[in-house]
């Protein structure tokens, strides 16, 4: 047995069976009394924070990499990387969860999770066999009373033409506050981002869902057949997309307000280290979301040029338009979405009026 081990034991931390457990490169000051170690369990990285009542590698064990979990949460096995888990959140089976993830208080996944670049706001419940990477969830307002993922869902976020987009259900300004209705996704659903799923909507099992959901609205949207030419170096419309993304990361920074205002000054010790480190997801998926825009306006001059050697037409030219446009506004929106605080007051509205201009 090992000396951190030994000394992780003197604390209070429990080892089912010592031998099993291989820890590297971990600060014990980070964990807590109570923390269950199961067999199986690979533990590493100077970021991980485990505080009571943890329990993690329960089947089968699993890799947990700068893991920071608050009081009793439970993950059963998998791949975890660089995620924040806060109060009582179980996630069973053997699941995959990536950089960038956040999940507060009381969520839950089944069997076979995957996540990356994923924010759940409290008591969101995810099924078995769910693929749900760059996405916000919020709505509900108890574990009786949450937003559901159902079972066997797809969130597709990388696109034929190669680009990643995130897609929003619920929101954060109403979400944080538990007093909205929670949105239910139907299991087997398939969601094209990006997309906002609003409040109180109900996607229907099994459907397709390509296009924004209001809120109080059930909604389904069956396949259709589709045959034309397609090209992955010409790029569509564009004004949903930047619209969608903006209005992502407005989001994701009212979360973090959420926390420099209200979770981390009430907070101490390793508790407000947690929630220093929910901070850290929640700006790497703004960075990500920056990125993603910035490889996305990439691919504007070649799509441009081949656009100008089509048959002219009113949407080919209203195209090239568009291209252009967005070309030519980007500094000074990346630069606002990158540090608003150093921005212009009124680049927002800019931005507001120049997506209404190019949807007309």
């Amino acid at each position: 047995m090992n000396i951190l081990i030994s000394k992780l034991i003197a604390k209070g931390v429990i080892f089912p069976d010592p031998e099993g457990v291989v820890l590297e490169n971990i600060d014990p000051e980070r964990i807590e009394s109570g923390v269950t170690l199961h067999p199986g369990t690979h533990i590493y990285g100077k970021e991980t924070l485990l505080q009571s009542g943890t329990s993690l590698g329960a089947v089968a064990g699993g890799r947990f990499h700068n893991v920071r979990c608050g009081h009793n949460v439970t993950l059963y096995g998998g791949e975890f990387d660089d995620c924040v888990f806060l109060d009582n959140v179980t996630l069973r089976g053997q699941a995959e969860i990536r950089g960038g993830t956040l999940l507060e208080e009381g969520c839950e996944g089944a069997h076979h999770v995957g996540y990356k670049m994923t924010i759940m706001l409290p008591y969101v419940i995810a099924g078995s066999l769910v693929n749900f990477c760059d996405a916000l969830v919020s709505g509900g307002t108890s574990r009786k009373d949450h937003s559901e993922i159902g079972s066997c869902l797809a969130l597709y976020n990388f696109t034929p033409w190669g680009d990643k987009f995130a897609s929003l259900f619920g929101g954060v300004p109403r979400g944080v506050f538990l007093r909205s209705r929670r949105v239910f996704v139907g299991g087997q659903t398939q969601i094209v981002s990006p997309v906002h799923v609003g409040f109180g909507a109900v996607i229907a099992a099994g459907m397709a869902v390509r296009r924004d959901v209001p809120e109080n609205r059930l909604y389904g949207e069956k396949l259709s057949a589709i045959d034309q030419p397609f090209d992955p170096n010409i790029m569509g419309a564009i004004a949903p997309k930047m619209k969608a993304t903006i209005t992502y990361i407005g989001h994701l920074r009212a979360l973090l307000c959420w926390y420099n205002k209200v979770r981390i000054p009430v907070a101490d010790g390793l508790t407000k280290q947690l929630y220093q480190a929910a901070q850290s997801q929640i700006k790497a998926g703004i960075k990500e979301r920056i990125k993603r825009l910035d490889k996305f306006m990439a691919r504007f001059p070649a799509s441009m040029r081949l656009r100008e050697e089509m048959t002219i037409t009113d949407r080919n030219q209203k195209r090239i338009a568009e291209h252009k446009y967005w070309t030519a506004k980007w500094p000074e929106i990346r630069a606002f979405l990158e540090n608003p605080k150093t921005s212009s007051s009124d680049i927002f509205r800019k931005i507001l009026v120049a997506i209404r201009a190019d949807q007309k």
